[in-house]
């Protein structure tokens, strides 16, 4: 990640890679988080009017909470993935599916700290303009257009409008297409929650494919893309917890 920048707010990762006229910002974490993350800007010597282009990984509240906030003082625009554009709009998180990955997740008030953060906070409603990037399908022209040399790629599993940034160094910020953080609950650098299994690990294969060699997830540590490699398909579909229950549970909650 040459000349980025990681802001570690909470349990989330932020992105900051040098584009045209500023930077462009991977995720815009939690509402409640964001005077810590301008603190944090500040340490880094950035001025927030600095970021230009917010890349919002998916639509989770831990991923998009100040991102309304921040476009007040920025003036930036959005990319993000038309799957994303309602629940943004609406403000809310929402599920789909799918399930949580084993027992021992259920089981863990870290597993569901993690889950219910990303899932049962509203956020301030996000409008969208001219400027905005609304993106269906693999790109591979509009990060360049901006000034970063790399790719978007539609990475759905963990949510459907789930999207990554893939770097020509081989840098690839995946938001919640991976995980790395509470080895003990066994996931295998899988989500605790996903709407897809088998869509999520498509998605690792197509990282694979198109050279991704250093993963930059939103929760835990940078690790090798061959950890992806050696843990496909170690979950089932079929297996998931709560399989296609916890989505009507956490609406009816929240």
């Amino acid at each position: 990640m040459e000349n980025g920048i990681t802001i570690k707010v909470g349990l989330t990762n932020h992105y900051l890679l040098p584009c045209y006229g500023g930077y462009l910002l991977v995720d815009a974490g939690s509402r409640k988080m964001f005077s810590r993350f301008l603190s944090e800007l500040k340490s880094q010597g950035v001025d927030p009017k600095e970021i230009r282009y917010i890349f919002l990984t998916h639509h989770h509240e831990d991923h998009t909470g100040f991102t309304t906030l921040l476009r007040e003082i920025s003036n930036c625009h959005f990319i993000v993935h038309k799957e994303a554009v309602k629940p943004l709009k609406d403000g809310k998180c929402t599920l789909t599916g799918g399930g949580i990955i084993n027992w021992k997740v259920v089981f863990s008030g870290f597993g569901w700290y993690v889950l219910l953060k990303g899932v049962r906070l509203h956020f301030p409603p996000v409008e969208f303009g001219k400027g905005d990037f609304i993106v269906s399908e693999d790109d591979n022209e509009i990060l360049r257009s901006l000034g970063v040399s790399g790719k978007i790629l539609c990475t759905p599993g963990h949510t459907p409008d789930s999207i990554s940034l893939l770097l020509d160094d081989g840098s690839c910020f995946c938001g919640d297409a991976a995980f790395n953080r509470a080895y003990w609950l066994g996931t295998h650098y899988c989500m605790p929650y996903v709407s897809d299994l088998e869509n999520n690990y498509r998605s690792w294969r197509k990282m694979l494919q198109e050279g991704a060699s250093k993963i930059y997830p939103a929760h835990g540590s940078p690790f090798s893309s061959e950890n992806l490699e050696d843990n496909l398909n170690h979950f089932k579909q079929e297996n998931l917890v709560l399989a296609n229950i916890l989505p009507k549970i956490v609406d009816k909650l929240f």
